[in-house]
């Protein structure tokens, strides 16, 4: 039963409680005009970037994006209680976190909706307005592949809300997909090559993401069209980017490489939690910090110990990831943390920390790095996948070698691991390129969505071996240092397959109702 209407969409969720009628007959003679608001290129200017302006929301990838995907996505745990349901892939409708996050992307939907509205009106330039719409037709597909992927269909609003538009029902998945697919084939159409604006997305961008879009709909199945779509885009995104050293990736000060694909742009005034989520307690990688870290969200046991089994001496162990024991105090003190400290009672101390993007120019909650959604990498190992299922392992090798050479040479000399791959099956290659996945973006936000995509029993295997892991703890003292925190049912797998659809949605749109809930929920 809904008990409250709460408008969530854009400037609906500041409406004060009026009547129907109230609402109808509103003066909107103190609204811009689109000739004011859409007048002249520095105006256009000003509302595309606008568009953006949500993005680095605390609700959104300021740091609700995080606790969600990274809590939820089975290669991290999340040292706080409070976050126990989302860890164990519990989570409840009525999430506040999942609540907010749903309602941020459709803020961002609203923006690109009103601009995609009255950009053909407008003063602008020729050249601007085309790449506004381009801009813009990328950021709505990005923001319904987010939903989709999370929650299956969803309203799909695709045009300014007016009266008649609050409540819509939900779309289906297939609808859903189309949508994304006509986005971001537009705004491959529309954008530059290079975008004039730093930061900015370029035509390569929206092929890069209708990649990826393509290998999420392939399913895991193995003769699915969808690889050789996934192939044909991310072929048109081949060599246009580089792989940097990773210490110039890793470095969070080093803003938009030319590794980056798609980044999220945040500043001194605009800040994100990255840092204050990763980094550990009082450590010397924060050394200016007035306000301690939580330290939050730390690599499992089991995809640390796998990935070092795997290649032992990798320098994106060695670059990316702390373990053993940190300093603090400017050296003077140290902190043993796993696998030199393990417990079967359960610490804070038992689980290693991600290293890679911890900024030090930290001070209190907020620094200024970017978040980087997409980078060269992933469409490697996007073509490396899709190519072993089109056409076997020997075609895909040289696309994740690529990567490995590039882990192996930022080391000085070059490191042995990881070897390049050879001799495998398609079978064999199918699973390591999952893992390969999991290590290489390892806190990126892309395990969750990964985890996912090749069907449930793939993340149900995924959990069995996790939670049998030999050093797990086995007596923790507090649910919070659980290891096996996972529920290993099929009934849990396939409810983990999207996360519940919010209550905070279901109460404010009068066209969905609780019976539109997602499986399981």
């Amino acid at each position: 039963m809904k008990k409250i209407i709460i408008y969530s969409l854009g400037l609906l969720s500041m409406m004060p409680l009026v009547s129907c009628n109230a609402l109808l007959e509103e003066n909107t003679d103190s609204f811009p005009s689109p000739a004011i608001t859409y007048s002249n290129d520095e105006s256009v200017e000003s509302a595309l970037t606008g568009c953006y302006h949500e993005l680095i929301n605390y609700h959104f990838f300021g740091s609700d994006y995080t606790t969600i995907f990274c809590t939820a996505g089975g290669t991290c745990t999340n040292t706080s209680a409070s976050y126990n349901d989302m860890k164990a892939q519990k989570s409840e409708p009525d999430n506040k976190y999942i609540g907010r996050h749903f309602k941020s992307h459709y803020r961002v939907i609203a923006d690109c909706n009103d601009l995609l509205d009255k950009i053909d009106g407008s003063g602008a330039s020729d050249m601007l307005k085309t790449r506004a719409k381009g801009e813009a037709h990328l950021l709505r597909g990005m923001m319904y592949f987010n939903l989709v992927r999370a929650f299956g269909g969803v309203p799909l609003r695709i045009s300014p809300i007016t009266s008649t538009t609050l409540d819509m029902p939900r779309a289906s998945v297939e609808d859903t997909y189309k949508q994304v697919i006509a986005d971001l084939e537009e705004a491959g159409n529309l954008l530059p090559e290079v975008n004039p604006v730093e930061g900015r997305p370029n035509c390569y961008a929206a092929h890069a993401l209708l990649a990826k879009v393509y290998l999420t709909m392939a399913n895991g199945e193995e003769n699915s069209p969808y690889w050789q779509k996934c192939i044909d885009e991310a072929q048109q995104v081949y060599g246009h980017y580089q792989l940097v050293p990773l210490q110039t990736l890793y470095n969070p000060q080093n803003r938009n490489t030319a590794e980056s694909i798609i980044e999220i742009q945040f500043s001194d005034i605009n800040g994100s939690t990255y840092t204050q989520g990763f980094a550990p307690s009082e450590s010397d990688y924060t050394p200016n910090q007035a306000s301690d870290p939580y330290g939050r969200y730390r690599p499992s046991k089991y995809i640390f110990d796998t990935w070092q089994a795997q290649y032992p001496g990798d320098p994106r162990i060695e670059e990316g990831i702390i373990y053993n024991s940190y300093t603090k105090n400017g050296g003077k003190d140290t902190v043993e943390i796993y696998p030199q400290y393990n417990s079967d009672k359960g610490s804070t101390r038992m689980w290693v920390y991600i290293k890679k993007y911890l900024d030090s120019r930290y001070v209190a909650q907020y620094s200024p790095q970017n978040f980087i959604y997409l980078r060269y990498a992933d469409v490697l190992l996007m073509l490396a996948e899709a190519t072993n299922e089109v056409s076997g392992p020997e075609e895909a090798y040289k696309y994740v070698n690529e990567v490995l050479a590039r882990a192996r040479n930022s080391a000085t000399p070059a490191a042995a691991e990881p070897a390049d791959w050879s001799g495998m099956t398609k079978e064999e290659f199918r699973h390591r390129i999952m893992y390969e996945r999991f290590y290489e973006l390892l806190g990126e936000q892309t395990e969750y969505f990964d985890m996912r995509r090749r069907g449930y029993q793939f993340m149900l295997d995924y959990w069995i071996a996790h939670n049998a892991h030999p050093t797990n703890s086995k007596n923790p003292s507090a649910t919070k240092y659980k290891d096996d925190w996972f529920v290993c049912t099929p009934e849990m797998a396939k409810r983990a397959m999207l996360l519940p659809f919010p209550t905070l949605e279901i109460n404010s749109n009068n066209a969905i109702t609780d019976a539109d809930q997602n499986p399981g929920y």
